[in-house]
């Protein structure tokens, strides 16, 4: 493994590495949150992982829970919350990342027997490949679908940055997959104005929009009553009459 850090989060740090020829991405788990529980749940998890196949999912290669546990999984060469600190992307980018992100989720929503929820969706789990053209030409790829149901260090933390929750995220009752429409949403919010979520500034950043479309969109996304808000479904047949 080289010390080339991609990233790193609650659950641990990603790396380049080398397999079988090929560079990947390698990611580590924390040592303070290696427990029975999380091996148990990192093995069943990465089971499910070996078998989502989506073009806009990051390919899963393989995992060991033998000493550190680790996942490797394709490498991509930026993500979506690099573009935008560093200056924004395109509209046209705008909406292919958008209509691939929400095809992502969509899968993982009708995965059978049991909908797989990402409780994560943010910019910087969004990985991008540069597809050509005039720079704003990218294939999207959502990342850590795989360890969602891992305990963080506190028991009453919730997965996700807490700018993107929705709001019934603190109540497993009310679990669904609207909860990843909301942090869709504000991903959403996020690309267009290319500023950090920001839970005070959101109903400014909404009503500064100028695309009716998308404007329309989010604050369906965004609406309270999770019941009330639009399926991915719903979302790639709006965005493909947009695109």
């Amino acid at each position: 493994m080289t010390e080339v850090v991609l990233g790193e989060g609650g659950w641990g740090e990603v790396k380049v590495a080398d397999f079988r020829g090929l560079k990947v991405a390698a990611k580590s788990l924390q040592k303070l949150i290696i427990s029975p529980y999380n091996i148990g749940t990192f093995s069943c998890e990465m089971n499910i992982a070996s078998k989502i196949r989506h073009p806009n999912l990051l390919q899963f290669i393989g995992a060991t829970t033998e000493g550190n546990p680790m996942i490797l999984t394709e490498l991509m060469p930026t993500s979506l919350r690099k573009e935008l600190e560093s200056g924004g992307v395109a509209y046209p980018a705008i909406l292919s990342i958008s209509l691939d992100v929400a095809c992502a989720l969509n899968y993982l929503h009708l995965f059978k027997p049991h909908p797989i929820l990402h409780r994560d969706v943010s910019s910087a789990n969004v990985l991008l490949q540069p597809m050509g053209g005039y720079g704003y030409c990218w294939k999207a790829k959502v990342s850590d679908y795989g360890t969602v149901n891992l305990q963080p260090l506190s028991r009453t933390s919730n997965p996700g940055n807490p700018v993107y929750l929705a709001p019934e995220s603190f109540n497993p009752n009310q679990h669904s997959p609207a909860m990843d429409v909301f942090s869709y949403g504000v991903l959403l919010i996020e690309m267009v104005v290319c500023e950090f979520p920001d839970v005070g500034k959101r109903v400014a950043q909404i009503k500064a929009i100028k695309r009716p479309t998308l404007k329309n969109l989010i604050e369906r996304c965004l609406i309270e009553n999770y019941k009330d808000r639009p399926t991915m479904s719903d979302i790639i047949k709006e965005l493909n009459e947009s695109i």
